[in-house]
């Protein structure tokens, strides 16, 4: 019933066009009105304003976000970390990404997180990062050892070992000390 109400609503959202009658002597006038709000709604996407994934994933997506991305990225919030999990019973960061990569872009990728880095073009600033980049971070040490998903806005999603999935941010000091790059796969 839910899937059946959003598909209404984003029906309504795209098919809606506000129209102004405007009164000249005997003439109707009938034209597209552009308002101010208007302008400022093609600024953000009219998903945005969906509270279950604005809410879900703690920020509003902006008007150039994939959203079939952070969709499926809301569905994973909260699953425990398990390591080798690869269900919503529990999962753990390569197995979410591998998840997720292959539900949004129907790409299969390496099972290891080693193997994710070797596979991918290195993004050595994390200023040029695209949203559903990877994220590779060196926790304990010289080797690769942790993979997430970038969102964009510094954000990205990953499965946590004490947290489960979560997003964080890129500035958070623990993460940003120990980003070693991005990787990049073709979509």
């Amino acid at each position: 019933m839910i899937h059946i109400s959003c598909a209404f609503l984003l029906f309504f959202i795209f098919s809606c066009r506000h129209h102004r009658e405007v009164a000249e002597g005997d003439f109707v006038i009938e034209h597209d009105e552009v308002s101010a709000d208007d302008k400022k709604a093609t600024e953000v996407s009219p998903f945005a304003d969906l509270p279950f994934l604005t809410e879900s994933l703690g920020f509003r997506p902006s008007a150039d976000s994939d959203l079939i991305l952070l969709w499926e990225v809301s569905g994973w919030l909260g699953t425990p970390y398990r390591y080798g999990g690869k269900s919503r019973k529990g999962i753990d960061c390569s197995g979410l990404v591998l998840i997720i990569y292959r539900d949004v872009y129907d790409i299969e990728l390496k099972r290891r997180t080693i193997d994710m880095a070797q596979h991918s073009r290195k993004i050595r600033n994390p200023e040029n990062l695209d949203e559903g980049d990877l994220v590779f971070f060196r926790i304990d040490g010289r080797t690769i050892s942790h993979v997430g998903i970038y969102l964009g806005d510094d954000r990205f999603v990953h499965a946590s070992s004490s947290r489960g999935v979560v997003i964080n941010n890129l500035d958070e000091p623990y993460y940003s000390e120990r980003f070693a790059f991005g990787g990049r796969i073709t979509k």
